[in-house]
């Protein structure tokens, strides 16, 4: 019986590999073309590749039983050239670690066959063109790092797909168009760093049911319109980075719901208005950066609070300081017409007076 099981198994793993799910050698041949791509006689680690031994023998390469490709760890290893396409062979791959190396070109579609893959960092090197969409295909996913890298073009919408993902950093790239609002379906976001590019258009309300993100860095971006009220609802938010976007209209007072957040940074946009009272619930803030000269102003009563001692360092004005003046101004223009009219009164009671007469 159980010989017959062992042959079964065996007739199943054929199948398999027939159906192109993959082989031992067809995980080798991938490497091996990753070797000869990527420049490997240079690389800083590169024991036993290319020889007979078996693949766990490889510096950088895990495998599971069967002797399959299961992680890859090649970072910080001085690669250089393109990825291979042939890298989508390893199909039972779970970790691509190949950050900080010196790799260019685009990233392959062919990576979004690697569906048990939970960790793709492809961060700090010459990566260029842009992000496929076939990455939305990885749903195992937690970390996805493509960040520092020369990536352009819109962020693909199927990126939505990725539901159990933990951390999302594209920040430090090419990127443009809008932040697409099925970002909003990876509700398991803890990271989400889209900073330093070139995004436009508004900050989806779709990112407010993100109620498991701690931090949140849209800065040094093109994004443009008003803060959404949906980003009161991070309650878990611990930084909120803004700045150097062209947002504009009035702080949301929903934003007083964060009371975990520690830094908050806002300068560098066209936010105008009263700062809402509600903010002066953020008493775990000790950093905030916020603009002193523009339309923004604190109420007299957030002085004594946390973050209105902040502001008051960010030389953001009272808003009784910033009426003060219209408001005199329009005390003198009212005195000076009560003043006029009574004139014209008294000159109205007196008697005319007929001019010359003639001879």
């Amino acid at each position: 019986m159980r010989i017959g099981l062992l042959v079964v198994t065996g007739v199943v793993l054929l199948v398999g590999e027939a159906r192109g799910q993959g082989s031992v050698e067809s995980d080798r041949a991938a490497l091996e073309t990753l070797y000869h791509a990527t420049d490997g006689p240079n690389w800083w680690r590169h024991g036993n590749w290319l020889s007979d031994e078996p693949l766990s023998e490889w510096s950088g390469v895990l495998t599971d039983e069967q002797g399959r490709v299961r992680a890859l760890n090649l970072y910080q290893n001085q690669m250089s050239g393109p990825i291979p396409p042939e890298l989508g062979q390893l199909t039972r791959l779970e970790s691509m670690s190949l950050f900080e190396n010196r790799l260019s070109g685009p990233i392959p579609p062919e990576l979004g066959q690697l569906t048990r893959l939970s960790t793709l960092q492809l961060n700090e090197n010459r990566l260029s063109g842009p992000i496929p969409p076939e990455l939305g295909q990885l749903t195992r996913l937690v970390y996805l790092n493509l960040f520092e890298n020369q990536l352009s073009g819109a962020i693909p919408p199927e990126l939505g797909r990725l539901t159990r993902l933990h951390t999302l950093q594209l920040n430090e790239n090419r990127l443009s168009g809008p932040i697409p609002s099925e970002l909003g379906r990876s509700t398991r976001l803890e990271f989400l760093s889209l900073f330093g590019n070139e995004l436009s258009g508004p900050i989806p309300p779709e990112l407010g049911q993100l109620t498991r993100l701690e931090i949140l860095q849209l800065n040094e971006n093109e994004l443009s319109g008003p803060i959404p009220s949906e980003l009161g609802r991070l309650t878990r938010l611990d930084v909120l980075l803004l700045y150097e976007n062209e947002l504009s209209g009035p702080i949301p007072p929903e934003l007083g719901q964060l009371t975990r957040m520690h830094y908050l940074s806002l300068y560098e946009n066209e936010l105008s208005g009263p700062i809402p009272v509600e903010l002066g619930n953020l008493t775990a803030l000790t950093t905030l950066r916020i603009d002193g000269d523009t339309g923004l102003c604190l109420p007299r009563e957030m002085r004594g609070t946390m973050f209105g001692r902040l502001a008051v360092g960010q030389d953001v004005p009272l808003c009784d300081a910033v009426t003060a003046f219209p408001l005199a101004a329009v005390c003198v223009l009212a005195l000076a017409l009560v003043v006029g009219r009574l004139r014209r009164r008294g000159m109205e009671r007196q008697p005319i007076t007929a001019g010359p007469s003639a001879t």
